[in-house]
């Protein structure tokens, strides 16, 4: 479980008998009277960019984009199921769709910028997560209460670090799905994919967002993204890759 989920289900937990609320660290500096700064708001898509109305022009992202889909609706070959950035795991080879059809797609999202500096704010990001997670401690057989203000003071550096990296990387870090739970998963296929860009020089990162309808028969229609990049640097080049989805969640 994320560090965001864990606050949030201790906070809807009422307390009972024996409850034992976390205790702040105590802050012998902290004036009582300071102002409490405003949590910054994470957000959880891309960069804007335009809409093109249907599929678009037949660039490679949108060949990829469909040789994937014809996977999935079993009119393509299963080894464009490959195509997953990461690779495609056991849920995703048994996940099929009745058909597709490709209602909209984002204009190209380009991003050019220091890997040194992405691969260090999401380290920082990474840092201040493990410090926040340590501050919890509950004892075998005890609840975790936790005050509105002590979750805001837990959270607080890792919203301020999410904030940051947003601000300096926005597509890089979108991809790398900050303000989701994937983000701290260790299997999360864009950690793996960015230790291979090298550590100088700038990163190249193109983005196609394609929305996907799906039909069938007596049932509500589904709308779905389905996100195709490619990120390249002095030392690699990825290739054209589908961002998968997590357990085909459409809000992933």
């Amino acid at each position: 479980m994320s560090l965001a989920a864990l606050v949030v289900v201790a906070l809807l937990q009422p307390g009972a008998p024996g409850d034992k609320a976390a205790k702040p660290a105590a802050n012998p500096t902290a004036s009582p009277t300071a102002k409490k700064s405003e949590p910054r708001e994470i957000r959880t898509e891309p960069p804007p960019a335009g809409k093109i109305d249907g599929p678009g022009p037949l660039d490679e992202p949108r060949k990829m984009a469909e040789a994937y889909l014809n996977a999935l609706a079993g009119k393509g070959t299963d080894e464009s199921r490959d195509l997953l950035l990461g690779g495609a795991t056991l849920t995703a080879r048994d996940f099929n769709i009745p058909n597709w059809r490709i209602v909209s797609r984002d204009e190209a999202r380009v991003e050019e910028r220091s890997i040194f500096g992405a691969m260090k704010a999401m380290w920082m990001l990474d840092k201040v997560g493990a410090e926040a997670l340590n501050m919890i401690v509950v004892k075998e057989d005890d609840s975790l209460a936790l005050t509105q203000e002590q979750a805001a003071k837990m959270l607080g550096p890792t919203q301020e670090a999410s904030f940051k990296f947003q601000q300096d990387f926005p597509l890089f870090s979108y991809v790398a799905r900050v303000g989701k739970d994937v983000f701290w998963h260790p299997d999360n296929p864009w950690r793996r994919e960015a230790k291979k860009l090298g550590k100088e020089g700038n990163y190249k990162l193109e983005f196609h967002r394609f929305m996907v309808e799906e039909r069938e028969q007596g049932k509500q229609s589904r709308l779905w993204p389905l996100r195709v990049l490619r990120v390249t640097s002095a030392k690699y080049d990825s290739g054209w890759k589908i961002l998968p989805a997590s357990d085909w969640d459409p809000n992933y």
